[in-house]
């Protein structure tokens, strides 16, 4: 990936910045346009700290090394948010409480791939060094 900072560069945290604002603009339209929910300052203030709080944490599982896990935790964020919108949509009563859960089932699956995927990298560097 070589698209992607290097280990410990200070572009990882632009990079966290950048998805941050994004995810929380995303957010708030899921919310507050596709639900058609009332805008309210606490709610908006709460989506935008959960966009930080994950785009910061992946980014920074990024700084660490693990790029390929920083990969996959921001598809599955990007397909959560894409589930989120969809499953949000012409349904009564849960829809924000549902569309949610499927937003944190898609992030979940997306750190689980990138973990399965960086273990296996690891298993294949520790076995072409123990090789060689």
């Amino acid at each position: 990936m070589r698209w992607n900072p290097e280990v410990r560069s200070g572009q990882w945290w632009i990079y966290a910045g950048i998805s941050s604002l994004l995810v929380s603009i995303l957010l708030w339209l899921i919310r507050f346009v596709v639900l058609g929910q009332p805008f309210t300052a606490v709610i908006a203030f709460r989506f935008m700290l959960l966009g930080i709080i994950l785009c910061f944490l992946f980014s920074f599982m990024g700084w660490l090394g693990a790029k390929r896990l920083w990969l996959f935790a921001n598809i599955g964020m990007m397909l959560g948010l894409i589930l989120m919108a969809l499953y949000s949509r012409d349904k009564t009563g849960w829809e924000d409480l549902v569309s949610l859960l499927f937003f944190f089932q898609a992030v979940a699956a997306g750190i689980v791939i990138g973990l399965i995927v960086e273990g296996i990298g690891l298993i294949v560097r520790l076995t072409k060094k123990k090789f060689n």
